[in-house]
């Protein structure tokens, strides 16, 4: 496979963006259901974040596709626990994804609170 052509991030000022992650774990495979990759993906973008000083708590939007409609439930309960009380705002859709075993993608923004 051709390796993308993108960053896992992006800095403008005070403001984050994260390119769209998937499920990858320490080996670079894609496993589990639609909850296990959604921890795995928060996981990931909390390191992200964390490499420029925030946290979760400074995501203050995430734009999710998912591959079937029926998995919306069991991500929805994944991505609430991680973020817990904190809810950024969120897009959701239902679409193909450029890996198969890729069941969710996640992408998020984040900024400095002043």
């Amino acid at each position: 496979m051709t390796k993308p052509h993108l960053v896992p991030y992006v800095m403008q000022g005070d403001i984050m963006i994260t390119s769209g992650q998937l499920a990858f774990n320490d080996a670079g495979k894609i496993e589990g259901d639609v909850a296990a990759q959604t921890r795995r993906i928060i996981a990931i973008l909390e390191g992200l974040v964390g490499q420029e000083g925030f946290t979760l708590k400074d995501i203050g939007k995430t734009t999710v596709w998912l591959r079937s409609q029926n998995d919306f439930a069991a991500f929805n309960e994944a991505y609430a626990a991680a973020f817990g009380d904190h809810m950024p705002a969120r897009s959701t859709t239902v679409a193909g994804l450029a890996l198969p075993e890729a069941l969710v993608e996640i992408e998020a923004i984040a900024w400095r609170r002043a």
